[in-house]
């Protein structure tokens, strides 16, 4: 996958923000979380994972963006990355994230993360990701009105989890076989807390106008600007407007989203490797990955350009449903058409 191109960047408390949701950016169709934060968060908690060497042009919290983005993060979806450059956005304030490892607990239903891309040198690089990550934390403490009392460390989620007992920060600075985290920061928490403070002492953070902001063009090819059906700064409204043999393509004509035509019911198609099979239409939970020959249970294009699949031709619009259809499955894993 390229380089990833922010949606919009922003400004916040001093750091730049470069926005890219899991919630409106998932090709791969990774599992996310699905649990509102809206009106319950309770604080912020501060991760550190590794400082990453990365090509010319891009930033270590960008190449984590990607990683996540092609499933290379395992479960975790946390809401910034973090570096000595800037910050990037993966998931929005309301939807909670899996970083706490407590399961349901507050850590992951009720705190926004940061992960703080740091190495163990704690060179001039990594002294830039840390204060960059205070002004982060501090900017989005004020924003929910919460205090420094409010300021969590991923350990003191797990020595909740394991019913330990103490203060705040007592919880923060814990021991914790499972884990020990903020790994870099927490050998000097009590100075990372007085740098968060002195930005929550500094004033209302001030948020800028978005610099950059995409626009999402519907055409029949990126050259063929005359067939252009609309510009829309919204992706899934591009999608919407996208008819049958046009693609959307984003500002530097990258095909993002191609409507690959219409199918019919009883059609064969060959699904790709690898391909994820989900049970409905909506849900981000994939069942288990297919491949191989499978026939179009009615040929009605469902949410998220998925169709319903089954196994064998005589199945198709068969009910009950339950018992015919195997599965969900994107049209844009579908190889040879039968």
């Amino acid at each position: 996958m390229a380089i990833l191109r922010p949606d919009t960047s922003t400004t916040l408390n001093g750091v730049r923000i470069n926005e890219y949701l899991l919630t409106k950016h998932n090709p791969n169709h990774i599992d996310m979380p699905s649990v509102s934060m809206a009106g319950k968060i309770i604080g912020v908690t501060v991760h550190n994972t590794d400082w990453i060497t990365v090509a010319s042009g891009t930033t270590p919290a960008e190449q984590y963006t990607r990683a996540t983005v092609n499933n290379n993060m395992k479960d975790v979806r946390v809401h910034y990355y973090v570096d000595n450059v800037c910050a990037w956005q993966n998931l929005p304030h309301s939807l909670s994230g899996w970083h706490a490892a407590d399961g349901s607990g507050n850590g992951n239903r009720r705190t926004i993360a940061i992960e703080c891309i740091m190495s163990s040198a704690y060179n001039s690089m990594d002294k830039k990701s840390e204060d960059n990550c205070a002004k982060l934390a501090a900017a989005l403490l004020k924003q929910y009105g919460l205090d420094i009392n409010h300021l969590y460390t991923h350990t003191h989620w797990l020595n909740v989890r394991d019913g330990r007992n103490g203060t705040i920060d007592q919880l923060n600075t814990m021991y914790n076989r499972y884990k020990m985290c903020p790994a870099y920061i927490l050998p000097h928490w009590a100075e990372f807390k007085k740098k968060v403070q002195s930005y929550l002492n500094a004033g209302t953070p001030t948020i800028s106008v978005p610099s950059t902001k995409q626009i999402y063009r519907v055409r029949k090819s990126w050259a063929d600007a005359k067939s252009q059906l609309g510009a829309y700064s919204s992706l899934e409204n591009a999608k919407k407007a996208c008819k049958t043999g046009y693609s959307v393509f984003d500002a530097n004509g990258n095909a993002v989203y191609t409507n690959g035509g219409k199918f019919t019911k009883g059609q064969k198609v060959a699904i790709r490797a690898n391909t994820p099979l989900f049970a409905s239409a909506e849900t981000t939970s994939v069942t288990r990955r297919i491949s191989g020959t499978y026939y179009l249970y009615d040929g009605i294009a469902c949410k998220n350009g998925r169709y319903r699949i089954t196994t064998k031709p005589e199945f198709c619009g068969k009910t009950p449903v339950g018992q015919y259809v195997t599965g969900y499955v994107s049209w844009d894993n579908f190889g040879v058409i039968g």
